[in-house]
């Protein structure tokens, strides 16, 4: 053991490694919405606070819009037809139905204690 050993842990962390995302966000909608925005803006706070969060924006023109809502309301059994279009889970086939913009934001608001507007 060197007379200086004691300065320099072992177990330095690694600095190039990714943290593991255990969080997962999906947001669909079209370019032009002012919800849809605002729900990009939100998780781009989010992950820039939250290391472990991922989220994935998927942004289409609005006359694509109708058929994309109609896959994704088959897909999670639901009826929501507006943009945007929040789901949550990192392994697909395990996913979950969030909300639109509002349902978001109140779930990022409890769960990570952020301040977000609501509206």
């Amino acid at each position: 053991m060197g007379l200086f050993s004691w300065l320099f842990s072992s177990s330095t962390p690694d600095l190039d490694e990714i943290p593991k995302k255990t969080q997962c966000y999906h947001i669909e909608g079209f370019l032009t919405c002012h919800y849809f925005q605002l729900a990009t803006e939100v998780a781009d706070r989010l992950t820039a606070k939250h290391p472990h969060v991922k989220t994935d924006v998927s942004a289409y023109i609005k006359q694509q819009w109708y058929d994309r809502s109609k896959e994704l309301q088959e897909e999670f059994a639901n009826s929501h037809k507006t943009s945007p279009f929040i789901y949550e889970g990192c392994v697909a086939g395990q996913q979950k139905f969030v909300g639109g913009y509002s349902d978001f934001a109140k779930a990022i608001k409890t769960t990570y204690k952020m301040s977000i507007p609501l509206d």
